[in-house]
């Protein structure tokens, strides 16, 4: 098995569970940090507007992550268990 199969197995793994509101808590505050980290480091080196594009760009990106994260995590994730049976009759 390869690194890139132990990766797949392990994000499968992780996706295929439901996430808990601790888990989705502990997305938004690293989001936040995240957001918060880039945008100060940003406009250190490149300024106030390029900070603020850069900002706006990382809340787009992880209010999806977000969304969705909470959405797998009311629902579940059967297409993995679908998916997974799949590759062990190979």
């Amino acid at each position: 098995m390869g690194i890139i199969d132990r990766f797949e197995e392990e994000y499968v793994d992780v996706s295929s569970g439901r996430a808990s509101l601790r888990d989705l808590l502990e997305l938004v505050v690293g989001s936040i940090l995240f957001v918060v980290g880039a945008s100060a480091f940003t406009y250190y080196l490149l300024g106030r507007t390029t900070a603020l594009a850069v900002a706006v760009a990382l809340v787009v990106v992880f209010a999806i992550t977000i969304v969705s994260q909470a959405y797998w995590g009311v629902t579940g994730r059967a297409d993995y268990d679908e998916g997974e049976r799949d590759n062990g009759a190979r």
